[in-house]
């Protein structure tokens, strides 16, 4: 699975920004405060749920944000009003996952590796893992 775009509006230092990776790689880089730690705080509260969402979200000055992250076959979408956020998840074809974050728990699980819990195993353990 791969980031094919991600647009984020009003988060954080951020306005907007729109970002299509054309390969592999993506460089994140700018001058102090002008809004990267901003763009990889959007690809995390777009996905990992509202736990990890810091106190204020929405960019100063602005009532609402959102962040959209197309993945191909999934296109989730985090919206933010003062009162808090909602997350909807939905396929290529527009159809809504009824438990969006559930969805998405059990995708981070199966992506995500945690090396340090790793070289915390018994080593039968870490074949395991492998």
């Amino acid at each position: 699975m791969k980031i094919l775009k991600l647009t984020a509006e009003n988060v954080k230092k951020l306005k907007a920004v729109e970002i299509t990776p054309t390969g592999e790689l993506v460089e994140i880089t700018g001058k102090n405060g002008a809004g990267k730690s901003s763009v990889l705080d959007s690809l995390w509260w777009a996905l990992a749920g509202t736990k990890h969402i810091q106190a204020v979200p929405i960019r100063k000055g602005a009532t609402t944000a959102r962040i959209r992250l197309d993945l191909g076959e999934l296109i989730v979408e985090r919206r933010f009003t003062e009162a808090g956020s909602t997350l909807f998840v939905s396929n290529a074809d527009g159809a809504r996952y009824p438990s969006p974050q559930g969805m998405l728990d059990a995708l981070l699980g199966a992506l995500t590796f945690d090396p340090l819990g790793f070289v915390n195993q018994a080593p039968a353990e870490q074949f395991k893992t492998l």
